[in-house]
């Protein structure tokens, strides 16, 4: 077992360049193998290497540097993907459903989160809304709002906004400006709307209630308010002049201090008990809704895993196909090649009987042009045996 650096991915086998300088090749691993990436692999066969494998102490020290800016290059070539991923901002949409937007750098949304069944709903309800701009996104949302009923005339619509420590002023700017057209947009409805800011450390705060940012928000203001009510109507404590004499209290039993009015006490006391219950209703609201999304990761888990094994089926079979595609035309190749032979075999034969018959005619003819030679010689012999008669 040997670990390297990924320089190429093939369909079947990766080629990995190693801390000592060696090319070497590995079966594709299951999952996704980037390039760049450090993975600990079975080596099959080496490609290349210097006089046997071993490269000198100089060559090693070069090829140690090519490979650390590899690394430099690819990361950054990776970066505006990671870039993309992360998350700058949060902005949450509160009407009866309870929807957070999670916004990258370039304005889009990457994520989206809902708060109750409600948003759960209009979720499932959209199409393509990854990596499209916010406002595309917004418009997506607030029509889905209309269609369910959600948006009518003097609906309270609360839009929150959690930006990162990372942003800088031009960029909040520029966020702030998103929301506010959006706002605007809605208002067309005659809605009631307000916009707040938070801080990550209040929208942590919030998911651990189970609630969204502008929801924990608009509690905290309540019990703030609250409270300030308790300080303004606390009475002031009387003071008692050095010559009057002490008052007497009378005491009564529990039926005759229960039977006046509540005291501020109570009605305090009541309030927060039915702040404490609705922090019930939220936290068991929250459980379920941590159920129901580990159901839907582990249903999505199974779902990927089953598409999956549907594409490492569907390329099995196209990679069958190919092989006997390429086995057909190797055959074809074959029978064409068998064809052409035979041909040529033909066209030899032919070419060496017309060699023949034109080498037989040549021989007639020069047999046919020495007989005549031999007549007119013998004529000539004759006429002469007649002349010397």
């Amino acid at each position: 077992m040997k670990k390297g650096i990924v320089l190429e991915v093939h369909d079947e086998h990766v080629t990995i360049l190693t801390p000592e300088g060696e090319f070497l090749k590995s079966r594709k691993q299951k999952g996704q193998v980037d390039l760049g990436e450090e993975i600990v692999f079975f080596p099959l066969h080496r490609t290349e290497t210097a006089k046997k494998g071993k490269l000198t102490l100089g060559l090693r020290g070069k090829w140690v540097l090519i490979s650390v800016m590899t690394a430099i290059i690819l990361a950054f070539s990776l970066y505006p993907k990671y870039a993309s991923n992360q998350v700058y901002a949060y902005v949450s949409v509160d009407v009866n459903p309870s929807i957070e937007l999670g916004i990258n750098k370039d304005m889009k949304v990457i994520s989206m989160e809902a708060y109750n069944k409600e948003g759960e709903d209009i979720i499932n309800q959209l199409e393509n809304w990854e990596k499209q701009d916010i406002a595309s996104v917004s418009s997506q949302i607030f029509d889905a709002f209309r269609q369910k009923g959600f948006l009518t005339e003097n609906s309270e619509v609360l839009i929150a906004s959690v930006l990162s420590h990372e942003t800088n002023s031009d960029w909040k700017t520029l966020m702030q400006n998103k929301i506010t057209t959006i706002s605007e947009k809605v208002q067309e409805d005659k809605v009631s709307i307000t916009t707040l800011e938070t801080t990550i450390e209040e929208r942590s705060d919030a998911l651990k209630e189970g609630i969204s940012p502008g929801k924990y928000i608009q509690k905290e203001q309540k019990t703030e308010l609250v409270d300030n009510e308790d300080t303004s109507k606390s009475e002031p404590v009387p003071t008692m002049p050095l010559n009057q004499k002490p008052l007497e209290i009378k005491h009564t039993n529990a039926k005759e201090e229960k039977s006046g009015p509540p005291s501020f006490v109570e009605i305090k006391k009541s309030e927060k008990e039915a702040v404490k219950k609705e922090r019930e209703e939220w936290q068991e609201q929250k459980k379920d809704r941590q159920e129901d999304r580990k159901k839907e990761q582990e249903d999505r888990k199974i779902e990927r895993e089953q598409k999956q094994e549907d594409r490492k089926e569907k390329r099995k079979e196209e990679r069958e196909v190919r092989k006997e595609k390429q086995e057909e035309r190797k055959e074809k190749r074959e029978e064409e090649r068998e064809v052409r032979k035979e041909k040529q075999e033909d066209r030899k034969e032919k070419r060496e009987e017309e060699r023949e018959d034109r080498k037989e005619k040549q021989e007639d003819r020069k047999n046919k042009s020495e007989e005549k030679q031999s007549d007119r010689k013998d004529e000539k012999k004759g006429k002469d045996n007649r002349n010397d008669r």
